[in-house]
């Protein structure tokens, strides 16, 4: 048995926006239930953020099998300091945080979010 690993060659982002932190984790916790749990954040380099891929097709899933992913959407905000779960007061609910820093590819994309030009 033969195990390949390639990681992506190219992750293309389609759109960015860019929130405080306060409004990414409330954007991010709409329609959670009380004393819920919301949806996770990814952390890198300073940045949370979550991605939104776009629908697959044929067009989509060839580029995949060449190595180019495709997100929709990336939302993030600035978070310098890593924590595992965020408490959200108002609603007495929490959202993790997963550290995905130890991730080549994810720290990139971190990297890349901090250098865009503001908007």
């Amino acid at each position: 048995m033969k195990v390949t690993f390639k990681p992506w060659e190219e992750v293309v982002i389609h759109e960015t926006v860019k929130y405080t932190l306060s409004d990414l984790i409330a954007r991010s916790s709409l329609g959670v239930q009380p004393g819920g749990l919301a949806p996770s954040l990814n952390w890198a380099e300073g940045i949370a953020f979550h991605h939104v891929p776009m629908p697959m097709n044929d067009e989509v899933t060839k580029e995949l099998l060449q190595g180019k992913v495709h997100w929709n959407v990336v939302e993030w905000a600035l978070m310098p300091e890593y924590k595992h779960v965020i408490p959200i007061a108002d609603i007495n609910a929490k959202m993790p945080v997963i550290d995905v820093s130890a991730d080549a590819i994810h720290c990139e994309i971190a990297r890349a979010l901090k250098g865009q030009p503001q908007q």
